[in-house]
């Protein structure tokens, strides 16, 4: 009995074990994957074409444009209040003509008075010659008139000094501010003519200041034009010989020294700007070499390699340095002489 349930019990065992499926204790062999690939990817680059164009090198200075002829109208030895202005900003007056003077009521009057005066001593005199007075008689009346005259032509001198003339012909480019009553002490300038056919533009360049050469073509730039100009006065007082396009020097080598001055001065040539260009900034531009049609890329695609100057460029689907020749260099573009044609690929990145 005991033997008989130990068969029950493993043929029990062995009926539950064959009705598992097999794949949880048996797996079956996976598929295997195929092995990845590695596909080589393209390089990309982003070039520029190498083109032909000009290139300048220049000294960029800003100036102040100033006239050569100016007259600053003050009352020089009197103070007052102003009678009347009589010219604006931007008024053409001639030289002589009245720009404004003070009020001289009470001097008026004195010379009102002192006119009647001198009538008078003059009427006694000519009465006096009438009669055939004595000659002392007559001599005395003469002297009175005359000392009278006297008084009244310092009456008139200093009616004089109460107004302001012109002098010299030109443009008004300054009136004072103030109204008819103001006070203007001795000294102030009232008014400012000049003459707009006499510009030119001072500039200090702080570096570069040997370019700067008495003689040499210099371009103005002012709100967006351009006039031509020509530099009259340096620091140095040297010159510009366009022939050799330096220095002007003598058979001993030695410079040729012309006009000296605090500042540089340049003179319009011809054309100038508008009167209300006196006082304002203007630029100048001084060349100091140019290059025409030729092949300028930017500076920074320059590389040294091995202290060679080198290029890369996208030729037949490759990077290739290219050894290069630098030409004229201005800020950040420079002139390629060898090494680059027209059209190349030039590698930024």
């Amino acid at each position: 009995m005991k033997l008989k349930g130990i068969i029950l019990a493993a043929g029990a065992a062995a009926v539950m074990m064959s009705s598992l499926s097999g794949c949880y204790f048996l797996p079956e062999e996976e598929e295997l994957l195929e092995a990845p690939v590695v596909k080589e990817n393209e390089v990309s680059y982003t070039t520029t074409t190498a083109t032909r164009r000009d290139i300048v090198k220049q000294v960029l200075t800003l100036g102040t444009i100033a006239s050569g002829t100016e007259y600053n109208a003050r009352f020089e030895d009197v103070g007052g209040n102003i009678k009347e202005v009589y010219v604006t900003a931007g008024e053409n007056v001639e030289q002589g003509q009245l720009l404004a003077e003070f009020e001289t009521y009470e001097l008026d009057n004195s010379i009102e008075r002192m006119e009647k005066e001198l009538r008078r001593e003059q009427l006694e005199y000519d009465i006096a010659v009438e009669k055939h007075e004595s000659e002392n008689v007559k001599a005395k009346e003469l002297l009175d008139v005359e000392l009278m005259q006297n008084d009244l032509d310092k009456l008139y001198a200093e009616k004089e000094a109460a107004k302001l003339y012109s002098g010299v012909s030109g443009t008004v480019s300054y009136v004072l501010t103030c109204s008819p009553g103001d006070w203007v002490n001795p000294g102030v300038t009232v008014v400012t003519v000049i003459d707009v056919t006499d510009l030119y533009i001072k500039i200090d360049p702080n570096n570069d200041v040997g370019e700067f050469l008495i003689g040499r073509p210099i371009q103005i730039r002012y709100e967006g034009e351009y006039f031509d100009g020509t530099i009259v006065r340096n620091i140095s007082g040297r010159q510009w010989d366009e022939s050799v396009s330096g220095p002007l020097v003598d058979a001993n080598g030695e410079d040729v020294l012309g006009e000296q001055s605090e500042d540089i001065i340049v003179k319009f040539n011809d054309i100038i700007p508008e009167t209300s260009a006196v006082g304002n900034i203007a630029d100048t531009l001084l060349i100091l070499d140019k290059r025409e049609n030729v092949i300028v890329i930017s500076a920074n695609l320059v590389k040294k390699v091995n202290g060679v100057p080198t290029v890369y460029v996208f030729k037949d689907n490759e990077r290739t340095a290219v050894s290069v020749t630098e030409g004229l260099q201005s800020g950040s573009l420079v002139e390629i002489t060898s090494g680059l044609e027209e059209g190349d690929e030039v590698i930024i990145r």
